[in-house]
């Protein structure tokens, strides 16, 4: 269980720290990929779950508690994140300065709020089709 939890906890920090270069890129070039970064970084999340779903579940028979405590972590991990973070970003105190002043910076920093809610949802909703499918498939093959 430990493993599940700390593989959860450094995925949201790796993924965290790629929407952070790429918002640092964006705030200091003008290039403007953050709106790619929020939803293909939750979607690779999804690429290696699925690449790596047997060595997550060290090869064993996958049980709905196993997958109960991967959701429940990724979703505690990225809530305390993606509110810690958020609530960085919108004091000012985050290590990447946020450009303010006039309408054209009136919404800046809500990209952090879009990738918490993406990097939540995205991978969540992923994994529980993905052991659902699973699961029917072999319950299937069982009665064939």
């Amino acid at each position: 269980m430990k493993k599940k939890i700390l593989l959860c906890l450094i995925a949201q920090l790796i993924c965290w720290s790629i929407m952070t270069l790429s918002d640092y890129i964006e705030e200091t070039y003008n290039d403007s990929y953050n709106l790619v970064v929020v939803f293909a970084v939750p979607l690779i999340c999804v690429i290696l779950y699925i690449i790596f779903r047997k060595w997550i579940y060290d090869n064993q028979i996958v049980r709905l508690k196993d997958v109960a405590i991967i959701c429940a972590a990724w979703m505690i991990c990225g809530l305390i994140l993606g509110f810690l973070i958020g609530a960085l970003v919108m004091n000012e105190m985050w290590i990447v300065p946020q450009a303010t002043g006039g309408w054209e910076h009136l919404l800046n920093g809500i990209e952090y709020m879009m990738f918490a809610i993406t990097l939540a949802g995205i991978p969540f909703v992923a994994v529980v089709l993905i052991e659902s499918v699973v699961g029917i498939v072999k319950v299937v093959r069982k009665r064939a």
